[in-house]
């Protein structure tokens, strides 16, 4: 059986001291099998990563100075990707030492997709494992959608068309939705490898791009969404409108929140709060607060 090769893509941005830490526990974990690319898009280098692509054939540094975005990043490194495939890291996550080796001895056999189980770990402290699982038939029931605990055939990956560019928020959903509707080989990992910690500055805070994303996806996917989905975007882009104080927009999107799913009565609340302007600006603040 013939060796596979692992790319490891790690997007950045103005986080050099975190990068720097990653990319030296990655070294130490990679083999011939595996090589790094780090796409830095902080306005200046980070010289630690610098000197060690020089000094190591695992790692690749690629630096463009200026913010373009974690897709367009995810996607150039993919482009530069030798590997036969592709996992995504972020620059603030953690694994255990079985991460690499696992999902290397993983693609031996050439499955489309591979999943580990997850530690997701919230500010709090508190724990919770998360699992990809898979029907009788090799049907993906269950994805994790965080870039780590999972590994994508680099062809297959580019046959449905990357990441898409235009989105700042879910992106990783909507990768998931295209993903989903190909017929695949799935294999898992029934061991918690990758661990998320879940940032308090993450893109759940831009309500902007949350709201320009959401409805990207609700048009480019209208035809597969389910109806939950769209209940529950509409929902949560109705809310916004209420923070951004666009009442109109706001009473548009929950009509159509209950559209999919009218017998929801937290929906119908939320609905009459936006009839009345007075009430919702007491209720929703124009910003997230840190939960």
């Amino acid at each position: 059986m013939s060796a596979k090769k692992l790319s490891i893509i790690i997007p950045s941005l103005n986080r050099q001291g975190a990068l720097s830490q990653l990319v030296k526990k990655l070294v130490l974990l990679s083999t011939s099998e595996t090589e790094l690319i780090i796409v830095d898009d902080s306005l200046d280098r980070c010289r630690e990563v610098e000197l060690a692509s020089t000094g190591s054939s695992v790692v690749y540094y690629i630096h463009r100075g200026k913010k373009q975005g974690v897709s367009s990043a995810r996607n150039l490194g993919a482009q530069q990707a030798q590997g036969d495939y592709l996992v995504f890291l972020d620059d603030d996550d953690d694994f255990t030492e079985n991460w690499i080796p696992d999902f290397v001895d993983a693609i031996k056999s050439s499955p489309t997709l591979v999943f580990c189980e997850m530690r997701r770990i919230a500010p709090t402290g508190q724990e919770q494992i998360e699992k990809a699982r898979i029907a009788a038939n090799g049907n993906l029931l269950q994805a994790i959608f965080i870039p780590g605990a999972w590994v994508i055939k680099s062809d297959f990956f580019w046959s449905i068309g990357g990441y898409d560019e235009r989105l700042t928020y879910a992106e990783n959903t909507e990768l998931f939705i295209r993903i989903q509707k190909e017929n695949l080989q799935i294999k898992l990992i029934p061991k918690p490898n990758f661990i998320y910690y879940p940032s308090p500055d993450g893109g759940s805070k831009n309500l902007r791009n949350m709201v320009e994303s959401l409805n990207l996806i609700l048009d480019k996917h209208q035809a597969s969404l389910s109806a939950h989905v769209k209940h529950l975007y509409h929902q949560i882009l109705g809310v916004n409108h209420m923070r951004f104080r666009e009442f109109s927009k706001s009473r548009k999107n929950l009509i159509l929140a209950l559209y999919y799913k009218p017998t929801k009565l937290a929906t119908l609340g939320r609905f009459l709060i936006a009839c009345f302007p007075f009430i919702a600006r007491q209720l929703y603040t124009e910003t997230v607060k840190d939960a």
